[in-house]
């Protein structure tokens, strides 16, 4: 987890990071209290004997992801807090508290959509322009505007040159337009703390896998060959169509480019079991890009699949 007291600071540095920290009696005051005079805080109430309120966790923690630099959330266990959660009046999770200026300006128990989350969230914290020009950029965007939508993006690179979201969003607009190569150069160039954000891992691992179908065979024609039926040969022997490698290689990086993300983890693991040692241990690689890549949104999914993997493994 991260500390408030120094990743606070850090909103002016020169990336903005996620301001998440573990309270405790000692600490209330200082990260919650004083620091809302700044930033919005969430604090969230939860137990790890609670699935809710650990999803609620999941759920929290990749907002302030999204929302790095811009609200703090403020995690209070129960089981290890439980005189400070009297305190504040909370007995059962998961429960948040929205505190701002030194103020209690609303509260809710149970767990909520991620999109409540969102909205509660977008309609307490003061963006500053250049995530507002942003957000205008990924609406254009959405309506087909590319031009206006670079436009944008441009206006707000220059209003803040440090908010990196900005040239992860051109990023991502450049892959849904089919200029990959713009794409790679763009995101070889930021820092690393950009590419190490949830949003810069899963947009790697779209450059990986839109690489490799670039020159690809159509993906109806790779179909049809993992379609056909084994071929019996005069000796006894058979060639399994279904087991063929390279049309497994292509059609995953296709499922994994039209976010059909769970059948192309299946395409992996299948093509990880028929010759783990393809193209120099390719299958291997590409799955442990694609569990980075979908991590941070698809938690579910990963926990399942590492699992899946595990057992190929060994």
């Amino acid at each position: 987890m991260t500390d408030t007291s120094t990743s606070a600071s850090a909103s002016s540095a020169s990336v903005a990071t996620a301001m998440i920290a573990d309270i405790n009696d000692s600490n209330f005051q200082e990260l919650v209290m004083r620091n809302s005079q700044r930033f919005v805080v969430l604090v969230h109430f939860w137990s790890a004997l609670n699935p809710q309120s650990l999803l609620a966790n999941t759920l929290l923690e990749k907002l302030a992801h999204q929302f790095a630099g811009q609200f703090i959330l403020a995690k209070i266990n129960v089981e290890q807090q439980r005189a400070l959660a009297q305190k504040l009046g909370v007995s059962d999770v998961p429960f948040y508290k929205l505190v701002k200026d030194g103020k209690m300006i609303t509260e809710n128990a149970g767990l909520l959509p991620e999109a409540a989350y969102r909205s509660l969230l977008t309609h307490n914290i003061t963006q500053e322009p250049s995530e507002v020009l942003r957000l205008q950029a990924t609406e254009a965007f959405a309506q087909g505007q590319f031009d206006q939508a670079v436009q944008l993006l441009g206006d707000a690179a220059r209003e803040n040159p440090n908010n990196f979201k900005i040239h992860l969003d051109l990023v991502a607009m450049y892959l849904h337009t089919d200029h990959l190569e713009n794409a790679q150069n763009l995101f070889e160039k930021l820092p690393q703390v950009a590419q190490d954000d949830p949003k810069g891992k899963f947009l790697r691992g779209l450059l990986v896998f839109s690489g490799l179908v670039k020159d690809a065979p159509s993906i109806e024609t790779l179909q049809a060959r993992l379609a056909q039926q084994p071929n019996t040969h005069g000796n006894g022997n058979t060639s399994a169509n279904q087991d063929d490698p390279e049309a497994l290689y292509y059609l995953a990086g296709y499922l994994m480019v039209n976010a059909q993300y769970q059948n192309a983890l299946q395409c992996l693991f299948k093509l990880f079991s028929v010759n783990r040692a393809y193209l120099d241990g390719a299958p291997q690689k590409l799955i442990l890009t694609a569990l980075d890549m979908l991590a941070a949104d698809y938690p579910d999914l990963i926990i399942q699949s590492r699992r899946k993997f595990q057992s190929l493994l060994f």
